[in-house]
């Protein structure tokens, strides 16, 4: 069909040059039949000379106004193609981005009160690593002891209410303090796990409700806070093989006294972190 309406356009187009070369040529033909006077024996065609150059000159000047508002059309046609096309790939890439939420923090104290907000929120679960060389959250930040143990108290308050997870790697004494706190809490939620030392970078991640994920240690300075579906999954997948591979402590009210035995009363911390 649109090869048929091309031909027919070119047909027309074709017709419409020939008439307008015709009229040019007719009207070139009786002026210059006029300027050499041999029109003098033709009185009626003589008299009306001017005439039929005025009219073939208004069919010329409508042609060209008509085939440049033509290409206009056609120019305005396209722009608006293209806007539509620019329309149609700026909503594919809001669609695209259709159930993220990012945020960004300028600094660890601004994310300690997020994520304690974020922690009595919670619904179902929470995910936590404690395990990479920098400071944990709230420990290395310029806050007080107070505000630490604060810290501590609410995932307390969560592990009352629903499932908290966290896998430790004791490098630093103020995890074994934490370790001994939550051990003295026996909050029925609370479970906990660990690893041996390990000097590979490892970015510590929460997961909250397994929906969204928040960056939040002190070795990698970047504060974030993620919602998305896809990603939240890599998290949870990721998570269940880290608990899955590591030495159980205490898994809801049941404590591995053996192994808390070991971590605690050991004098030598190459025991468990070699």
């Amino acid at each position: 069909m649109r090869g048929k309406n091309n031909r027919k356009n070119s047909w027309i187009d074709k017709f419409d040059l020939l008439i307008l070369a015709a009229t040019a040529v007719f009207s070139g033909v009786i002026s210059l039949l006029d300027f050499l006077g041999m029109l003098d024996e033709i009185p009626w065609l003589a008299e009306r000379v001017p005439i039929l150059i005025l009219l073939a000159i208004a069919l010329i000047a409508g042609y060209l106004a008509l085939e440049r508002n033509t290409h206009l059309e056609s120019i305005q046609s396209d722009i608006e193609k293209l806007s539509q096309e620019v329309t149609g790939s700026t909503s594919t890439i809001i669609n695209s981005l259709e159930g993220v939420e990012f945020q960004e923090f300028d600094g660890g104290n601004a994310l300690l009160s997020y994520v304690s907000k974020r922690l009595l929120q919670a619904r179902k679960q929470v995910d936590d690593l404690s395990w990479g060389p920098g400071a944990d959250l709230g420990v290395g930040l310029e806050v007080t002891q107070q505000a630490i143990q604060g810290y501590w108290s609410r995932i307390d308050r969560v592990s009352r209410k629903i499932l908290y997870r966290e896998v430790f790697v004791f490098n630093s004494p103020e995890r074994l303090r934490k370790l001994r706190e939550m051990l003295k809490e026996d909050a029925p939620g609370y479970s906990c796990a660990f690893y041996k030392e390990s000097y590979a970078p490892l970015i510590q991640f929460m997961l909250i409700d397994q929906e969204e994920v928040i960056i939040l240690n002190d070795q990698f300075p970047s504060y974030l806070a993620i919602r998305h579906s896809g990603l939240a999954k890599l998290f949870t997948d990721y998570y269940e093989a880290i608990w899955a591979g590591a030495t159980k402590i205490k898994e809801g009210p049941i404590v591995h006294q053996e192994i808390v035995n070991q971590i605690l009363n050991s004098s030598d911390q190459e025991t468990f972190t070699k």
